[in-house]
């Protein structure tokens, strides 16, 4: 052990709610080893994590790992990816223009988003259609994946706006919305798993 962590002779086991038989604390240092990982938390220096060994678990998720559940939400670090994703707020409306006047749809009035003569347009559930400045991929960033979900290349859906799914050919899913669409909704056989996943877990 490196001379950073030997700060005292006392080892105690660190049996708290959160935590295993692999944690043990040394003095202020919080000391992880699980097969061929070895992680030293230090308290006193900003919750910096160094990772030692031969470790698979990305960095991020080790911060959370060793601490216990209910303190997360207090000592989260805002620079992290996991914060960032957590604390996102996400957009909840469009700014629209049409004939000729400037107007807000909100994103729950929304049924889905499609590409369409190389541009993007949304149609709401009372079937007005707008034309947006964004691409596809930057509203798919923008709105909460718990709502709306990328079915391929051209379409994002409002889980709202599903009728139903079926099975296709090729063991792909025909998605049928209460709003007709220009085209038929298909998703492929790789990404079928993931859509009815999302339908399940709401």
């Amino acid at each position: 052990m490196e001379n950073y962590n030997a700060k005292t002779n006392t080892v105690t086991d660190f049996q708290k709610k959160g935590f295993d038989s692999d944690f043990i604390l040394i003095k202020d240092c919080l000391l992880y080893i699980g097969g061929n990982d070895t992680i030293y938390h230090n308290e006193l220096n900003h919750n910096k994590v160094v990772l030692k060994q031969n470790n698979n678990l990305h960095e991020n998720h080790i911060v959370y790992a060793i601490k216990p559940h209910e303190h997360h939400s207090d000592r989260l670090d805002p620079d992290d990816v996991v914060y960032q994703q957590k604390t996102k707020r996400w957009k909840q409306s469009f700014l629209v223009f049409k004939n000729p006047k400037y107007t807000t749809v909100a994103t729950d009035n929304i049924a889905f988003f499609y590409i369409r003569n190389n541009s993007v347009s949304m149609v709401c559930f009372d079937k007005q259609e707008y034309v947006l400045s964004q691409s596809l991929d930057q509203i798919t960033g923008s709105v909460s994946p718990d709502q709306f979900f990328r079915v391929n290349r051209q379409y994002l859906i409002n889980f709202k706006a599903i009728k139903e799914a079926e099975l296709y050919f090729m063991r792909k899913l025909h998605i049928r919305l209460v709003i007709e669409t220009p085209e038929k909704l298909l998703i492929n056989k790789e990404k079928s798993p993931f859509f009815l996943s999302w339908m399940e877990n709401r």
